[in-house]
């Protein structure tokens, strides 16, 4: 499926093709980065070189990014949010060498990117940090949630310490890519919100409920690529309901699980040649949420694990068909780790 060696050369950074990145910035990448979205996001363009604009405040950033026409923002230094900002459709937001957005607001006013039924974005290259966890219900208050939205590419961010998740994906949104983004715990947890959990280091849910087949069936299908769930995380790495996703050379280090990978009504995941290299990753790698209905999951050639193929119901185990390489899982750490073109936000792009 690739190239059998490590190389690194220097590319053009690219969104689909090399639209959303001025000529004259290169990068230090892998052969195994592919530099655009894989499988279900792989038609996702965002706003493809068109309005270019640097914002450096929260209100440039938020009239960057609303409405539908196409837009690239690219967003440079340190911005801080009073509360979520609205994603329009086909925009694509970079962010230059350093750039971190964040929200600490510990309430209703937490989260940074809401896409309520966008269409075709793409977020690249930040760091996104919320305030810790505190399991208090809010609204799609994660550091990004994606309600009823289609064709999104996120890729090498760093998203951080979401309220109540680091990054959900629900009501029937679909054509999900996923690459190269870490996603950790730095805060501890605050207990005591009115959702009942203490520890609510919950990252990454795939559908928000079991009694919503007429929005999600045959939805909710995404692509984990070369993504990093580590230091803190404890559940939802991820947790599914309805979709097909596909969770590959994906990395488990972290030492504070419950479970890394949750598969739930009517879920059906191929999990491939990712490395869970932590004792409480190896351990408890795989939680069953199905409540007695139909479900498939696949693991293939992990590091950590067994293979192992469960279902039951009479529909077909998803298998990938779209292209993607992969590699070995006993490279993933030391690939996804490396500081220059790992997984995070380490690309270098300066401003266009």
């Amino acid at each position: 499926m690739f190239a059998s060696v490590m190389l690194v050369m220097s590319c053009f950074i690219t969104a689909c093709s090399d639209d959303d990145s001025p000529s004259e910035n290169k990068i230090i990448s892998s052969t195994y980065d592919s530099l655009k979205p894989i499988g279900f996001g792989e038609n996702t363009t965002g706003g493809n070189n068109q309005k270019v604009i640097v914002v450096t405040t929260a209100s440039q950033l938020q009239s960057a990014v609303s409405g539908t026409n196409q837009a690239t923002v690219y967003v440079q230094g340190n911005i801080s949010l009073d509360s979520m900002l609205l994603v329009g459709s086909n925009k694509s937001i970079i962010g230059l060498q350093g750039a971190t957005i964040s929200n600490l607001n510990r309430s209703e006013k937490a989260g940074i990117f809401l896409l309520k039924g966008s269409r075709n974005v793409i977020i690249r290259n930040l760091t996104l940090k919320g305030p810790g966890a505190y399991d208090i219900d809010a609204n799609y208050s994660d550091n990004i949630c994606l309600v009823g939205a289609k064709n999104v590419w996120v890729d090498h961010c760093d998203i951080q310490d979401g309220i109540d998740g680091n990054f959900d994906i629900v009501e029937g949104s679909d054509s999900i890519c996923v690459s190269w983004t870490r996603f950790h715990y730095l805060i501890e947890p605050m207990a005591g919100g009115s959702g009942g959990s203490d520890d609510h280091r919950n990252c990454n849910l795939i559908g928000n409920s079991n009694n919503t087949a007429d929005i999600d069936e045959g939805h909710l299908n995404c692509t984990f690529i070369c993504c990093w769930w580590g230091e803190g995380c404890s559940e939802r790495c991820p947790r599914v309901r309805f979709g097909k996703v596909h969770v590959v050379n994906c990395l488990y280090d972290g030492d504070n699980y419950k479970y890394c990978i949750g598969y739930g009504v009517y879920s059906n995941i191929y999990v491939e040649k990712c490395a869970f290299v932590s004792e409480k990753a190896k351990q408890n790698a795989l939680k069953d949420y199905r409540n007695s209905k139909d479900f498939n999951i696949k693991v293939v050639d992990c590091l950590g694990i067994d293979d192992v193929e469960l279902s039951q119901g009479n529909y077909k185990q998803f298998i990938p068909t779209y292209d993607y390489k992969t590699f070995d899982a006993e490279k993933v750490e030391s690939i996804l780790k490396k500081d220059d073109y790992g997984a995070g936000a380490t690309l270098k792009i300066s401003r266009p």
